[in-house]
């Protein structure tokens, strides 16, 4: 069951907004049953006591503890592709455990910029993956950066980077780093200028065998992989 978002005060849990229509419409939920709720740090078990068009009121009855899928630090980077794939991106890691997301802009990249409404779209895509995994940690969606910047980023901020290329000559399942980030590219692939760039950075190219796989697979696979 996904575990839903409330504001908590000492025994009760109010549910307000979009949440109130899926608990009572497909998961048919209604007074007396059990629901699983959170707030940014804790679990909980709750019974419903009152229903509204546009709240829910639940009993706290237990704390419960929140897992993460593992204890490694998982960055990633993702140059941006078709929205409708970036979209599974920020669905699929989260459930897979990232850490953090970063979107891109490198030279191959179709599209150039994000708008405000297409990364509120994301955050709240990486909200319903939180909910629905019951992980622990929401992970954080950075702004858009160009190709330099990131790398500049990256820097700072990524004890361990990787970078995905076909002709790595290190691979990717040997990488046993406990907060590693790896970038994506887009779907005609990085530059020479672009690769030589994130080397300078200290990115390694790694491989993750020798197929070619998609972005959108990549970045799924190598979030997994890592985490």
């Amino acid at each position: 069951m996904p575990r839903f978002f409330a504001e908590i005060t000492d025994k009760k849990a109010v549910i307000k907004g979009d949440d109130v229509a899926h608990i009572t419409g497909p998961l048919r939920k209604s007074v007396g049953d059990e629901i699983c709720l959170r707030d940014r740090e804790k679990g909980y078990r709750g019974k419903i006591q009152s229903i509204t068009k546009t709240t829910i009121i639940a009993e706290i009855e237990s704390e419960e503890i929140l897992f993460e899928r593992g204890s490694r630090k998982v960055h990633l980077g993702i140059c941006l592709i078709t929205p409708k794939e970036m979209d599974s991106i920020m669905r699929y890691v989260t459930e897979l455990g990232v850490t953090d997301i970063t979107p891109v802009v490198a030279s191959r990249s179709n599209i150039r910029e994000v708008s405000d409404s297409r990364m509120e779209r994301w955050n709240t895509i990486i909200m319903e993956a939180v909910k629905q995994s019951g992980r622990k940690i929401i992970p954080a969606m950075h702004d858009c950066l160009t190709i330099d910047a990131f790398a500049k980023y990256a820097v700072q901020n990524w004890p361990v980077r990787l970078v995905a290329h076909m002709d790595g000559s290190a691979d990717l399942k040997d990488i046993k780093s406990d907060d590693t980030g790896i970038l994506i590219g887009p779907e005609g692939g990085f530059t020479a200028q672009e690769l030589d760039l994130l080397q300078k950075h200290g990115f390694i190219p790694v491989n993750m065998g020798k197929t070619t796989l998609r972005a959108v697979t990549a970045a799924i696979a190598a979030t997994a992989m890592l985490g």
